[in-house]
């Protein structure tokens, strides 16, 4: 396909021009990477608080215990509305206060540290309504909070993988890699998976900021998010975007081709002749894009293999080093893990 053919297609397919101008928008994450953004917080949280924690023999009195300045009605008054405060955080954590079970709560006193352990249960909505503890500790002298530990899912078992470091898990199924720098990163991503645009930019701006440590790779996969579509667009009209994007990477200004695609994308498949008129405002070689589209299904199916061999569940996700599974917000975390252990 060259351009000559496709100011051919221009002129049958009668459709409205599509005007196009660099602009930058950032997309909204899905409810999944948002939850998992708050658990790596917590987990941080939860490590902090029991590497400073020590033995202590726990009371559990209903009244005044023993050489304590308050009892335990007042300390639960207190952890309730310590609780409440939940409510003004941006984060999934604000839903606690809702879901509280103040009357099922559990107050004990430690003697020896002149503390207060507070046990209160919640629902977790986002956990089809499992029922998990947030436990806090207080002073006794004024009832003020040291720390707060939060129960989340128990582990449903052992992994073959491993946490390396924060933001890096380590993968036991692992490609043949460069041990030196620039080490390749993969981005992995499905063309209509929620917060898809926004890893393409987050893919872009590591490239600029590492520069030559890094060699970015662009793979994009046809999951379970495109075989929703194919019923309603068909699978060549849906798989259209896969394919721009995965030539389009190829080319320097990639970069302005994700900006133009985030004037007309909403998430449903883009019309050949719409994403055509994007490369062109991009100003992308449309014939090496268009040589590049025509042989795509050999280049496809090898990042589809590759995105099994990884065993990715869900997308979008980088694989940094051909060693460490990361998600887009905890990217940096994951590269300067693995430039600090490469050579």
């Amino acid at each position: 396909m060259d351009s000559k053919k496709n100011n051919q297609k221009l002129k049958q397919l009668k459709e409205p021009a599509f005007i196009v101008k660099p602009v930058a928008k950032n997309y909204g994450l899905d409810y999944l990477h948002l939850t998992l953004i708050v658990l790596v917080a917590v987990l941080v949280l939860l490590a902090f608080g029991l590497s400073y924690s020590k033995p202590a023999k726990v009371i559990t009195c209903t009244g005044v215990c023993s050489n304590s300045t308050h009892n335990s009605t007042a300390v639960l008054a207190a952890a309730e509305s310590y609780l409440a405060s939940y409510r003004s955080l941006n984060s999934s954590i604000s839903l606690i206060p809702y879901y509280s079970l103040p009357n099922q709560s559990t107050v004990s006193y430690m003697p020896s540290d002149k503390q207060w352990l507070v046990t209160m249960p919640y629902v977790d909505p986002l956990s089809s309504n499992s029922i998990f503890n947030i436990t806090l500790v207080m002073y006794d002298s004024n009832l003020s909070v040291r720390q707060a530990y939060l129960q989340s899912i128990k582990p449903p078992g052992i992994s073959n993988y491993s946490v390396a470091g924060l933001g890096a898990i380590s993968l036991t199924t692992q490609a043949e890699c460069s041990t030196t720098k620039p080490i390749p990163v993969y981005l992995f991503a499905d063309p209509y998976a929620p917060g898809m645009l926004s890893a393409l930019r987050t893919a872009i701006k590591a490239s600029t900021a590492y520069g030559n440590s890094i060699k970015m790779n662009y793979y994009f996969v046809f999951s379970g998010y495109s075989v929703s579509k194919y019923k309603g667009y068909g699978v060549n009209t849906t798989q259209y975007l896969g394919r721009y994007l995965s030539c389009a990477a190829k080319q320097q200004r990639f970069n302005d081709f994700v900006s133009n695609l985030s004037i007309g994308y909403d998430g449903s498949p883009l019309s050949n002749l719409t994403l055509y008129q994007m490369a062109l405002g991009s100003g992308l070689n449309t014939s090496a894009l268009g040589s590049c589209i025509d042989n795509t299904s050999t280049s496809l199916a090898y990042q589809a293999d590759l995105y099994k061999s990884y065993q990715v569940i869900n997308t979008p996700q980088f694989v940094v080093n051909c060693k460490y599974l990361t998600l887009p917000e905890t990217l940096d975390y994951a590269i300067n893990y693995s430039l600090a252990n490469t050579k």
